[in-house]
């Protein structure tokens, strides 16, 4: 629970930050305008983000279990400005205050931001080529409604997720989104499936008891923004090894911009080395 006198330390200095903005700023910002590099940096001049989001991380710090649960979108690195960061989480665009009710819907935004895209039916193709399996692993979940229809369309008894944000994993456990109510009602339509969902990274997940799935999926991850490089790539690819059973199947699906079509082929140029027989295209392909 995080204390009163920490949160009204943050909305002091943060609601005065943002007000002396609007009060000598030559361009009052709002939500959807057009932000270019001059204004940004302007912006950054009065409303460091630097700053702002170490405040954030202190929150985070006393609210959630521990300081690995505090959302990568809030690390100092993430994005340039507040002005870029409030893009991700429009929910919460130009805001700077908090009251303790809004703190949880806020960081579970961070952890699971729209352009995540985390809804049922993502990948409809995908869905219809998907074999009836035993066990099933989703690398890269989310908040885990996906893998729950993935589940419902194979069969499978054993499900696992695994994403890299904890307190998506969290979530997914409790089927529960504190940031959409639309959603966690989607929840209930899986009432009768079981699954289990845990933290980590699909570039180096390793399952307890040397387990081995008949499917794997991995969708709007590998090849993308956030595993592209040569040693991450290599690293999920040792992972496909350890996680699938002989004979299994693995199905990767994505809406990536087309600026990462060459990532996903070297993706696929890779597993081809190492002996998968690979199908498909860039946006849907699978694995044998």
């Amino acid at each position: 629970m995080i204390s009163a006198e920490r949160l009204a330390l943050h909305n002091r200095r943060w609601g005065h930050a943002l007000r002396n903005w609007y009060d000598h700023a030559e361009v009052a910002w709002t939500p959807g305008m057009i932000v270019d590099h001059e204004l940004r940096v302007r912006f950054d001049t009065f409303f460091p983000w630097r700053e702002f989001s170490a405040s954030l991380r202190g929150l985070a710090r006393e609210l959630l279990p521990s300081e690995e649960w505090t959302p990568r979108l809030l690390a100092e690195n993430a994005v340039e400005t507040a002005l870029d960061f409030w893009e991700e989480v429009p929910e919460f665009c130009g805001q700077a205050v908090f009251t303790p009710e809004e703190l949880l819907p806020f960081f579970c935004t961070c952890a699971d931001p729209p352009r995540f895209g985390t809804r049922l039916g993502r990948y409809p193709e995908q869905l219809d080529i998907l074999p009836q399996a035993k066990s099933l692993l989703d690398l890269g979940c989310g908040v885990g409604i996906g893998t729950l229809e993935a589940a419902r369309k194979t069969g499978a008894s054993r499900v696992l997720g695994v994403t890299l944000e904890p307190l998506e994993a969290w979530m997914a456990t409790q089927r529960h989104l504190p940031h959409d109510p639309q959603r966690t009602r989607e929840f209930q339509e899986f009432s009768d499936i079981s699954a289990e969902f845990l933290a980590g990274d699909a570039a180096a997940f390793r399952p307890a008891n040397g387990e081995r799935f008949e499917l794997v999926i991995c969708n709007g991850l590998a090849g993308g923004r956030f595993m592209n490089t040569p040693a991450q790539l290599e690293g999920f690819l040792d992972t496909l090894e350890v996680c699938t059973a002989p004979g299994g199947l693995v199905a990767l699906a994505n809406s990536f911009h087309p600026g990462h079509q060459k990532g996903v082929e070297e993706l696929a140029r890779r597993a081809s080395a190492r002996g998968w027989t690979v199908s498909g295209n860039w946006r849907q392909m699978t694995f044998l």
